[in-house]
């Protein structure tokens, strides 16, 4: 009777333990399509935005296993490219992100000194943007474009105070020097001119152009409505809101 019972027990043991072995825990996995927006010079950016609440937070940002922070030169030639082709619905969705309160930024700082602007894209960055004057002035080489000196890997650029603030039409956002620095050439300052013509309006450029100290900044792009122009500002400190950015393949 003993060993019945014995045999009865683990016979119901073994069942307990076989039932709870065909019950697994179920798996869950989300899968989002990864949307490209490929451009005839080769840059690939990814569609979805990204969001943080100052710079710091976009530079440590997931981009995605193939993508980083674009840097301002960058960012020109994918706005560029959605006006000039508004029937896609990834273009339609970048502009109207710029048609917003929204400050669509780069990995692009500026310093602002007695002497002019600097622009370096991918400055350092601790817990603040750290831009060293004296090592961007090692960095310059020969070239030079309407007057803005550029570092051989035109990374870093330089250009004195006689450029035009304020509001201004294509023509002279393609030959505006602080414009020339910022997105790193005469052929994107060409670029975000001829974006302009896609608005009714001016454009406006806001930058600083006399400082008694040393300045850091930070950039952004904006496109309240058609109506008037692309607001371009050089003169954001790097802990404002609302900023956002897409991620270029690296």
């Amino acid at each position: 009777m003993q060993n019945n019972a014995k045999n009865q027990n683990s016979e119901g043991d073994a069942t307990q333990t076989n039932t709870a072995q065909t019950i697994l825990k179920p798996t869950f996995k989300e899968v989002a399509e990864l949307v490209t927006i490929h451009l005839d010079n080769g840059l690939v950016f990814n569609s979805k935005r990204v969001k943080a609440a100052n710079f710091r937070g976009l530079r440590g940002a997931n981009y995605g296993k193939r993508f980083r922070m674009p840097i301002m030169p960058e960012l020109i030639q994918l706005v560029y490219a959605c006006l000039e082709n508004k029937k896609y619905k990834t273009a339609e969705e970048v502009i109207n992100s710029l048609s917003n309160t929204n400050i669509l930024t780069g990995d692009t700082g500026i310093l602002y000194t007695k002497e002019g602007m600097y622009v370096q894209d991918n400055p350092k960055i601790d817990r603040i943007i750290s831009i060293n004057q004296k090592s961007l002035e090692n960095k310059l080489g020969k070239h030079e474009e309407k007057g803005v000196v550029f570092s051989d890997d035109k990374s870093v650029r330089f250009t004195p105070y006689n450029y035009l603030t304020r509001y201004q039409n294509s023509l002279e956002l393609q030959r505006n020097t602080g414009i020339i620095a910022l997105f790193g050439g005469e052929e994107n300052a060409e670029k975000i001119a001829r974006a302009s013509e896609h608005c009714k309006g001016k454009s406006y450029f806001l930058a600083l152009s006399d400082v008694d100290s040393p300045k850091i900044r930070v950039a952004g792009l904006t496109l309240m409505y058609f109506d008037f122009g692309i607001d371009i500002y050089a003169d954001y400190s790097g802990i404002v809101a609302d900023k956002f950015t897409y991620g270029v393949e690296k």
